[in-house]
């Protein structure tokens, strides 16, 4: 008896655990797909604009092509990502990497990471 009961919490326990897990796997799905639509937005934005661009001004796709490298590795890595850029001490004006909130050299409070969007 008292094994049926223990085995019957159990269970329970187990179904309970079920249906959180369930709950959590919509509300994944669900941010996926708006992630999904998001990014399907922004891709026909960025080819609509690149097309006025093109056609209205005297750019081609290897220009494109060179910018998005530039952009891309002005963090100093080519990784497809637009990156926080190095923010430099105000005390002693070495290059720290955005994630420190004080330098690693000197110590100085250093300003909060920023994207260049220039």
């Amino acid at each position: 008896m008292l094994w049926d009961l223990i085995q019957q919490r159990q269970i329970g326990q187990v179904r309970q655990s079920a249906a959180e897990a369930s709950s959590s796997i919509d509300r994944t799905q669900a941010t996926v797909a708006e992630l999904e639509k998001l990014v399907e937005s922004l891709s026909l934005t960025c080819q609509a604009m690149w097309e006025l661009l093109r056609k209205q001004g005297d750019l081609t796709d290897e220009m494109l092509l060179k910018k998005m490298e530039e952009v891309d590795l002005r963090d100093g890595r080519r990784d497809g990502k637009i990156g926080a850029q190095p923010s430099n001490c105000s005390s002693c004006s070495r290059p720290n990497n955005p994630r420190h909130r004080n330098c690693v050299y000197c110590g100085g409070s250093l300003p909060p990471p920023k994207h260049v969007f220039a």
